[in-house]
């Protein structure tokens, strides 16, 4: 999720942060909150939109609006980069300090925010009508919430019909990833276990970040039909006790407890940290990279919209089919 800032982004310039703070504290005392209730009806749907976050901004997207602006655009085309965000968009400025000269002049008709900007609404909706996403990436069951976020943006752009094509397209990209991952394995008896995964970011030479029950990389895997073994089917509890949005940070060593998963780690994996795992002992003792069941992802948004699901199904799939040929060097 968003709310993990990027370093260079932790911190505004002196100078533009009191120019932000000063015009909130204008907004705050001036003009009449336009609240997104009745709006559409007056003013057709909106085509000038900010997003004030990077995995809704791929929503956006996905159903087929620009932005006309959104914090650090480049961050955005590191971190999520499809589909890619047209050149041009206006850069406001932070996650949770977005620069209000910025927003005033670019005159959006929808600010599109998340349950994290809470304590700016009020100047916000003096420049636009908001409307909050996001809860989606710490439900429960995300994917159902994401689903039902995509449509109901959809339903404020004007645009239902794009979320139903891309919800049935996403629901249908992955079901045929799954027969297709079937299929390849259908030359294994019958009898043979499900394929079972740890999917992970990695910290640093010593930890790893797991995605476990509540996120969305573990329903896509079960739609895959293929076993997190984060949280082992049949057992009473996850193994790791994952955060609200379903993720554990775990040292390394304790992946030795499921020595017979796959590990696919979420790129990109940063060269110096290739080097320091090649050249551990701890890395090396892992009966996944001793025996070279190892793979890296493609870039992927682990909380971000339904192309980075797609993609995500397709990229396990890959990942998989790679392990299944040597791996790709990190034994």
């Amino acid at each position: 999720m968003s709310e993990a800032l990027p370093r260079r982004a932790a911190r505004a310039p002196d100078a533009q942060r009191r120019r932000g703070l000063r015009t909130a504290a204008a907004l705050m005392l001036g003009f009449s909150v336009r609240p997104l209730s009745g709006w559409a009806a007056d003013s057709g749907a909106p085509r000038r939109v900010v997003v004030l976050n990077w995995e809704l901004t791929e929503t956006l997207l996905a159903l087929g609006v620009a932005p006309v602006g959104i914090p650090l655009p480049d961050w955005y085309r590191n971190t999520v980069a499809v589909p890619p965000l047209p050149r041009g968009v206006a850069d406001v400025g932070l996650l949770y300090q977005p620069n209000f000269d910025v927003l005033l002049a670019l005159k959006p008709d929808l600010l599109i925010v998340t349950p994290g900007h809470a304590s700016l609404q009020t100047p916000l909706q003096r420049i636009a009508p908001t409307l909050t996403l996001g809860a989606y990436m710490s439900a429960p069951r995300p994917y159902a919430g994401l689903c039902d976020e995509t449509a109901t943006m959809a339903r404020a752009l004007g645009v239902p019909a794009r979320a139903t094509a891309l919800i049935a397209s996403t629901n249908n990209a992955i079901a045929d990833t799954a027969a297709s991952l079937h299929s390849r394995s259908g030359h294994l008896a019958d009898s043979a276990p499900p394929r079972s995964v740890i999917v992970a970011d990695v910290v640093d030479e010593r930890h790893v970040r797991v995605y476990a029950a509540g996120s969305l990389f573990d329903e896509v895997l079960g739609r895959l039909g293929v076993i997190n073994a984060a949280n082992p089917p049949g057992a009473p509890m996850a193994r790791w006790a994952a955060n609200a949005m379903g993720t554990a940070t775990v040292p390394l060593q304790r992946l030795l407890d499921v020595s017979h998963a796959d590990l696919l780690l979420v790129g990109p994996l940063d060269p110096a940290v290739r080097v320091s795992l090649t050249a551990s002992p701890l890395w090396r003792a892992l009966p996944a990279a001793r025996s070279r069941r190892v793979a890296v992802l493609p870039v992927i948004a682990p909380y971000g919209g339904l192309v980075s699901m797609q993609r995500f199904a397709e990229g396990a799939v890959a990942a998989l089919a790679a392990i299944d040929a040597g791996g790709d060097g990190l034994g």
